[in-house]
């Protein structure tokens, strides 16, 4: 007699019975109210570091000298854009009267203030991923390219 056991599936209970700290007490092999513990400081330090990138946040809007730009870098860095209709920097740069590279900058400073640089939070719809920013700067500082430029500066007048 021949059992095929490949046609059938039995799925995993213990996933959607056991709950967040019952997880944590069988990973790391503690009480269950110690992990209960553990979920309520981790959410409460979540709690209090969003407070304190808020906080960041508005106060660099509050000093800045070029508030639209910097409004709409930030849309772009937190991947809300395409809410006003934006297909990429290059359009929202032109609509403000700045140059691509300057709100790209003022991208990359907020996706790293919202980011904490830790890059967990990477928004790519318009750019390339936080992970990216190591090799391009590698490429840039390439005796190749500075050559180049070297050249380039001694052309131009």
């Amino acid at each position: 007699m021949i059992i095929d056991n490949l046609a059938s599936y039995e799925h995993d209970y213990a996933a959607d019975i056991d709950k967040p700290h019952e997880i944590l007490a069988d990973r790391y092999g503690v009480s269950l109210a110690v992990a209960r513990q553990i979920i309520k400081d981790n959410e409460s330090n979540k709690t209090e570091q969003d407070a304190l990138v808020i906080g960041q946040v508005i106060g660099l809007l509050m000093a800045s000298k070029n508030l639209p730009v910097m409004v709409h870098a930030l849309a772009i860095a937190a991947g809300l854009d395409q809410l006003n209709g934006a297909k990429s920097e290059k359009d929202v740069a032109d609509s403000l009267g700045v140059t691509r590279s300057l709100l790209s900058h003022y991208v990359v400073g907020w996706r790293d203030l919202l980011s904490g640089k830790q890059y967990q939070f990477d928004i790519i719809k318009l750019r390339k991923n936080n992970r990216a920013r190591s090799t391009y700067s590698l490429k840039t500082k390439s005796p190749l390219i500075a050559a180049k430029n070297k050249l380039r500066t001694q052309i131009r007048p």
